[in-house]
């Protein structure tokens, strides 16, 4: 099949959304279907220079855009809903799969090209509006909420990026055609030892002192504020200890800065900017204990499977955002407060018994509950709600 693949997001970027969105392309390249991405006109270029990406044209009046929902983000939409009707009358397709919002988007056009709509849900709509504190008016939610049941019913096929969003969508839809493909990507090969040890050297650490390591964005939604507030506790029982945090932008950054030399956290803080995904596993091998401290939301971090396969133990919130991936059995798993999150991290330093325990199952949840098997079975049934679609389309030709 010749599929569209609509990215409502600066696409490339090795977070969120788009990084689901590259891998998403790659699956089904190699399924051997054709795919065309159109995304917003910002953006980096993807690790594979292969992919066929088209970018929208139109006054976009910036060069980047923010994470989560913005009134920029309105314009840039609008943009991309132009773009997919010039696109769509341009290209010949067999399918849309859409990310997002994007879906609705397609699902407006589709019917005038006689084309199924596929929905990648990476969160919930109405959630995300009040969770990312862009609207707390009952119309906005309300109208995002009724978005969402259009875009799960008019849907040929929904790809659930969770448990927790399968489950949020057939509370809305019961009978929705679902398939649960989680965002874990072919798994970072482990870090060579001299890799972990460029990164010590890099940030000035002695051998053997002990590193918390957060990788992934510094927005509001991520909880760094509860992180940074638990070193202090951490640092009164470890003095050597240092919390590494990869991933924010100068404004971010400046902003966590502050407030670790406000509560006292500052001299065992280091703030990195965003880095090279390829540079995540020696990252992770320079540190002693990973952590993600989020508390809202209901798409888990897509890094917490890397996190699983690191070899290091994971400390993390027990809300849902983490509890759809995350065991005690393979994490420790702490209340959402600074003062329980700094005991988990102490646990992870001090208790190697502990530690052992939890990075053995670790690997034992990638390989049995998340293994490529069972994602090779996902895609199976996304194929098979495509052919349906494929066979729909057959029988209107012959009749047209």
């Amino acid at each position: 099949m010749k599929i569209l693949m609509v990215v409502p997001q600066a696409f490339y970027s090795p977070r969120g959304t788009p990084l689901s969105a590259y891998h998403r392309t790659r699956d089904l390249r190699a399924l051997g279907h054709e795919v065309d991405i159109l995304t917003y006109a910002v953006g980096d270029p993807p690790p594979d220079a292969e992919l066929n990406v088209f970018r929208s044209i139109g006054p976009h009046f910036a060069s980047r855009i923010k994470q989560g929902p913005s009134y920029l983000k309105i314009w840039f939409d609008f943009l991309m809903l132009l773009n997919l009707v010039w696109r769509l009358a341009r290209g010949r397709y067999d399918l849309i799969y859409a990310h997002e919002e994007g879906a609705f988007l397609a699902l407006l056009v589709a019917p005038l090209f006689g084309l199924p709509v596929v929905y990648d849900m990476h969160s919930s709509l109405p959630r995300q509006i009040k969770e990312w504190n862009f609207s707390r008016s009952d119309a906005v939610v309300g109208w995002f909420r009724w978005v969402e049941r259009f875009i799960l019913r008019r849907s040929l096929a929904v790809v659930a990026i969770a448990p927790g969003l399968a489950e949020a969508a057939r509370s809305i839809v019961p009978d929705v055609r679902l398939v649960t493909i989680v965002n874990k990507f072919a798994l970072d090969a482990d870090a060579r030892p001299e890799d972990a040890e460029r990164i010590r050297r890099e940030l000035n650490l002695a051998p053997g002192q002990p590193v918390v390591l957060y990788t992934g964005s510094f927005v509001k939604l991520q909880a760094l504020d509860l992180l940074v507030k638990a070193i202090p506790a951490v640092a009164a029982k470890i003095p050597d200890v240092r919390f590494v945090l990869v991933g924010g932008r100068s404004a971010e950054i400046a902003e966590l800065q502050r407030l670790g030399d406000r509560v006292g956290a500052g001299p065992y803080l280091i703030l990195l900017p965003e880095r090279p995904q390829a540079e995540m596993p020696a990252f992770m091998g320079a540190a002693s204990v990973l952590v993600s401290p989020r508390v809202r939301g209901i798409n888990p971090p897509g890094k917490l499977f890397s996190y699983l396969n690191s070899g290091r133990p994971i400390v993390a919130t027990d809300c849902e955002v983490h509890t759809q991936f995350l065991t005690p059995q393979c994490a420790i798993l702490t209340r959402p407060d600074s003062a329980a999150f700094a005991d988990g991290i102490l646990t992870a330093l001090q208790d190697p018994d502990r530690v052992r325990a939890i990075t053995r199952a670790a690997k034992e949840v990638l390989a049995t509950d998340y293994s490529d098997a069972a994602r090779a079975r996902a895609y199976d049934q996304l194929v098979n709600l495509i052919g349906m679609a494929e066979r729909v389309s057959l029988t209107s030709a012959r009749h047209g």
